[in-house]
């Protein structure tokens, strides 16, 4: 009977452990519930700038929602701007001569992509435009937080060689098998980086809703970035 109990009481354990770690990202966008399995990704960046990238992604059709944090010195909780890749303010605020010591300036990408026809034949993107991001906790190996925002609607379409002599497949397979996989699309820097497609129309922009992120990664992926 003793035994019996240890065994119980271990396994509750374990599974309150398991439901502890749980990483989850959900949204509402434009007015369709999203959500998916939380994921850390790890992205080829150059310079000495700091980043947290995290996003919830979903396969078959491929569906990704994309948190990109830049900062200078440390990340913590605070309420912060979701802005424009190619916001001159950005540049501004990371001029490490316009930093004021003590300061820690942190701003935000927010980006979503979805597969609209098979293989990654064309994409509905959002690319970041505004908002806000809300950091409620954050740790060395563990994130959560709120976020809202609207972003600039762009389809991406597969060049006409490329559909024809099916080129980007095998590629294509491979992005799907990663991201099933739970490791993330990583050897991209970006998730508007549609191999063997070239930008279509502007569409109406993307609205993002009650955003929550919870996610969580472990000690040695920690050190592996």
């Amino acid at each position: 009977m003793r035994t019996l109990r240890i065994l119980i009481l271990t396994l509750l354990v374990g599974s309150s452990a398991m439901a502890q770690t749980t990483s989850t990202f959900t949204a509402t966008v434009n007015g369709k519930p999203f959500e998916a399995k939380g994921q850390r990704l790890k992205l080829p960046l150059p310079g000495t700038m700091r980043y947290l990238a995290i996003a919830g992604m979903n396969v078959n059709p491929d569906v990704q929602l994309w948190l990109r944090f830049f900062y200078l010195n440390d990340l913590k909780p605070g309420t912060y701007k979701i802005l424009d890749e190619s916001d001159r303010s950005v540049r501004e605020t990371f001029n490490k001569n316009n930093v004021a010591d003590g300061s820690n300036p942190v701003y935000a990408l927010l980006d979503y992509t979805e597969e609209t026809k098979g293989m990654g034949h064309a994409f509905q993107d959002g690319e970041s435009r505004e908002g806000t991001v809300t950091i409620t906790k954050v740790t060395d190996t563990s994130i959560e937080g709120t976020f809202s925002g609207t972003l600039r609607g762009q389809t991406y379409k597969k060049r006409v060689m490329a559909t024809l002599g099916g080129f980007g497949l095998r590629q294509n397979l491979e992005d799907k098998a990663i991201t099933a996989a739970g490791g993330g699309m990583f050897v991209k820097g970006d998730p508007h980086d549609h191999s063997n497609t070239k930008k279509g129309d502007k569409t109406d922009d993307i609205v993002i809703t009650n955003g929550t992120f919870n996610v969580v990664w472990g000690t040695d992926d920690k050190k592996k970035q």
